[in-house]
């Protein structure tokens, strides 16, 4: 029974860290859209901001999905 709530706990965990990462990366990349279109509209600086933390982000879901996978075994 203690091993089914720790690996529920875990699951939740790795749940909550996406989601924290993913509406993060909403929120500050909307403002630096704003920012950027404020700005310098005929350069969107921002992209190269979305593109470099989109990849970290991808990976940061990825380490999760695989870290709960490998303490499921």
């Amino acid at each position: 029974m203690e091993l089914t709530d720790e690996k529920t706990k875990m699951k939740n965990q790795c749940k909550l860290n996406i989601i924290m990462s993913i509406v993060k990366y909403l929120v500050v990349n909307a403002f630096l859209v704003f920012v950027n279109l404020m700005t310098t509209p005929n350069y969107l600086w921002v992209l190269w901001v979305i593109a470099g933390w989109g990849i970290g982000l991808i990976l940061t879901i990825v380490t999760n999905y695989l870290e709960f996978k490998y303490n499921n075994k």
